[in-house]
């Protein structure tokens, strides 16, 4: 079981690592396709031929979208305390995560022993809960724009799947709450 502990803690690392750089490069790209927009734009002889003429809206979304990804451990932190939590996010520092102990995993009773697993596993849940609210509003800007096909509804689902996986314990908690008092 520590193996298994330790190699979700180096994944949860790796998403940790590259997880700020796609933030930045996503916060890059959408500012880069907002000017290129609004240039192109000003020409004359395209203003009536750009190939995104129905969606005037999109550049301005990106601009929007540019902020977003740039302050995204911000973001992340806004959509914990909507989702009733205190967790703060931070991307800018790393320090690697010493993995936890797997000696004491069995609890006294079931509910005890499901909630000691979430723990163990609880930074793979919340780096890649944090990969799938990143992946969420990317593919949103996809839909939106008009290169993608798909629903926003599936986007919004996603990102509120990553609030939940960023919040495991919480959620874990208050499931096995729930089954204690009956419902």
């Amino acid at each position: 079981m520590q193996g298994l502990v330790n190699f979700t803690t180096a994944l949860a690392d790796g998403i940790a690592v590259l997880l700020p750089t796609f933030c930045y490069l996503a916060a890059c790209m959408c500012f880069t396709y907002f000017a290129w927009t609004l240039w192109k734009w000003s020409e004359p002889h395209s203003r009536y031929h750009h190939h995104r003429v129905e969606r005037p809206w999109a550049p301005f979304i990106s601009l929007v979208l540019s902020g977003v990804f740039a302050s995204f451990p911000t973001f992340l932190s806004m959509a914990n305390v909507s989702a009733g939590t205190n967790l703060v996010v931070g991307l800018t520092s790393y320090a690697p995560t010493t993995p936890p102990s797997a000696t004491g995993v069995l609890g006294a009773t079931p509910d005890a022993s499901v909630i000691n697993v979430v723990q163990l596993f609880q930074y793979f849940f919340q780096a890649f809960g944090a990969a799938c609210v990143f992946w969420a509003i990317l593919r949103w800007r996809g839909i939106v724009n008009g290169r993608l096909n798909g629903s926003p509804t599936a986007c919004g689902v996603q990102f509120v799947f990553g609030v939940c996986l960023i919040n495991v314990v919480t959620i874990a908690s208050g499931i096995q709450s729930f089954f204690d008092t009956g419902g």
